[in-house]
């Protein structure tokens, strides 16, 4: 070999394979630049991921406690002991026992002296059922305002039978009451009937001197709306709104009963309430049900 050989490097900045490897360079740390930024953006998301896991954890903690609390509270209102009435009545009987049978000195000396036992027992009262009120008394007993509806006959039925003369009304005839419910308010409905007679057959059976019950003439009168339940007062209203608080809600009777009292209505017993509730779902939505079952079934 030669003393001073030593490689030409004069023209490698002109060399294409050294302008592909610098290309090739520079891309490899664009890249590298890359995958640093994206590893800062996602270890960035990772601790937000850990911030807010942290904060779920906590928020279903405090969910849990809060329906454990809402439950204890449910079960303290609305339980069966929430049902159970306390009476005074014989407390007062086990207190007057005791007093009745709490010796004294005299006669714990003379019990001694006989050896005979204390036979008293506390003469018991009789009880005796008071009066059931009327529906009138129990309206007056709640203060609410009477509503009165004058029911009158159709333009059409204002004729007589036997003559065709116009009737004239004479009369008034309680028909029934109604309870609405109308919240916040509460609203009693007073249905009455106007009674119409026909003049001429009056003056006629008054000239023949024929009673106008042998004549078989009596008087016409309107009739009421027919009630959602026969026989009871109570309106769709009221219904709707008890059996909204019994079944959606699920408040037990003697609450349901207390509610009401306390909004002003006199207070029903527990077995009408429940007969109430009982006879519209057979009545209403017990057909509606079939219905539904017979169209799903098609």
């Amino acid at each position: 070999m030669p003393e001073n050989s030593s490689a030409d490097t004069s023209n490698i900045s002109s060399n294409p394979l050294f302008q592909q490897l610098v290309k090739i360079s520079r891309q490899l740390d664009q890249a590298l630049e890359d995958s640093r930024k994206k590893d800062d953006i996602i270890r960035s998301l990772t601790e937000k991921i850990d911030v807010l896991t942290e904060q779920i954890d906590a928020a279903n903690t405090t969910i849990v406690s809060l329906t454990e609390q809402i439950t204890l509270m449910a079960a303290q209102r609305y339980g069966k002991k929430s049902e159970k009435r306390s009476s005074g009545k014989k407390k007062d009987d086990d207190d007057g026992n005791d007093s009745d049978s709490t010796p004294s000195a005299g006669s714990a000396s003379e019990s001694d002296s006989s050896k005979k036992p204390n036979t008293h027992r506390p003469v018991k009262k009789k009880q005796t059922r008071k009066p059931k009120s009327t529906l009138k008394e129990m309206i007056e007993r709640m203060g609410i305002d009477v509503e009165k509806v004058v029911r009158e006959l159709d333009e059409d039925k204002r004729f007589c039978e036997y003559c065709g003369h116009e009737l004239i009304p004479f009369g008034e005839k309680h028909l029934r009451y109604e309870l609405k419910v109308e919240l916040p308010r509460l609203r009693v409905i007073e249905y009455v009937g106007v009674t119409y007679g026909c003049p001429d057959c009056h003056a006629k059976a008054a000239d023949s001197d024929t009673p106008l019950s042998e004549c078989g003439l009596s008087p016409v009168q309107a009739e009421a709306p027919k009630p959602l339940l026969p026989g009871s007062w109570a309106s769709s209203s009221f219904l709707a709104m008890a059996i909204a608080f019994k079944i959606l809600y699920q408040i037990p009777t003697n609450l349901l009963i207390t509610m009401f009292r306390e909004m002003g209505m006199f207070s029903v017993s527990s077995g009408t309430l429940c007969s109430w509730i009982i006879s519209v779902s057979q009545v209403y939505f017990a057909p509606l049900f079939d219905r539904l079952r017979q169209i799903l079934l098609a």
